[in-house]
């Protein structure tokens, strides 16, 4: 298939328009859009359930708001001012008294945060490199 090899007809300048309006050769020429302009919501269908819904321009979700709520975790909030309580124990392994924010389930074998990570390293290491007999 050949395409015939015209080329388009110039466009013949109007005189009367000066270099800055016709955009000068190096010169740059920037149009603003319109703050007037209310941004258009998106419709997305969402990752979990495949159901559409709308997003703001600047929103970047995958699910739907109900979908959202379902997987998201909870939040406890603090108020301001609220009382936190925390429990005294004994160190099973070096005998301090130390407070925590929640409740072991055996007070009698509890450990401070010391010793807790000190025995979580312990683990980690012994699961890591075991030894060889």
């Amino acid at each position: 298939m050949t395409f015939p090899k015209s080329r388009p007809k110039p466009v013949p300048l109007d005189k009367s328009a000066t270099p800055v309006q016709l955009g000068a050769p190096g010169e740059v020429r920037v149009q603003k859009r319109d703050n007037t302009a209310a941004p258009t919501l998106r419709e997305k269908l969402c990752a979990t359930c495949g159901k559409p819904f709308k997003l703001q321009p600047d929103e970047k979700f995958f699910d739907c708001p109900t979908c959202y709520r379902k997987n998201q975790a909870p939040r406890k909030t603090t108020k301001r001012g609220e009382a936190r309580v925390l429990v005294q124990i004994k160190c099973s392994a070096c005998g301090i008294t130390e407070f925590l924010n929640f409740a072991p389930t055996d007070p009698a074998i509890a450990l401070c945060r010391t010793c807790f990570s000190a025995q979580k390293r312990e683990q980690k290491l012994a699961s890591t490199h075991p030894k060889h007999r």
